[in-house]
């Protein structure tokens, strides 16, 4: 077994992962922290804050923050539920819609960049083996 630790590694794809997105999404207004909430409310539209908070497996403060500045940049707007008057419930706004692929497309090309020289079965393996790791860590929570 290879004593360098595999955290390490991984600590490193998602700085360099952070750094590349920052750079990307800079035109758009948004940062490395705010794309995954806008993307997984796109594909769940009407969820409240802490739903999406969960369905991110992020603390409610940090997800708070960039819901916050999501509406600021008009991406997202909340409205009081309709079953909770003192819940939220969180709407992608036109300008979400508007960039969504190209926010794919960046997603994709970061992919392309660390993948780049896999074969197709590596790339499967990779995507399943890191799939199973974050299952096992879920178990732990």
């Amino acid at each position: 077994m290879n004593t360098e630790h595999l955290g390490k590694h991984i600590s490193l794809l998602y700085r360099y992962s952070q750094i590349y997105f920052n750079t990307e999404l800079k035109k758009y207004h948004l940062g490395s922290g705010q794309y995954i909430f806008l993307l997984s409310l796109l594909e769940n539209e009407g969820i409240n804050q802490e739903q999406l908070a969960s369905l991110v497996k992020i603390d409610k403060t940090t997800t708070a923050r960039a819901v916050a500045k999501l509406m600021r940049e008009g991406y997202v707007r909340r409205e009081i539920s309709p079953d909770d008057h003192r819940a939220y419930i969180l709407h992608s706004a036109d300008k979400a819609h508007a960039v969504a692929e190209n926010i794919r497309l960046i997603m994709d090309d970061w992919n392309d960049t660390m993948l780049d020289g896999f074969s197709t079965a590596d790339k499967q393996k990779m995507h399943t083996l890191l799939k199973r790791a974050i299952k096992n860590v879920l178990k732990n929570e």
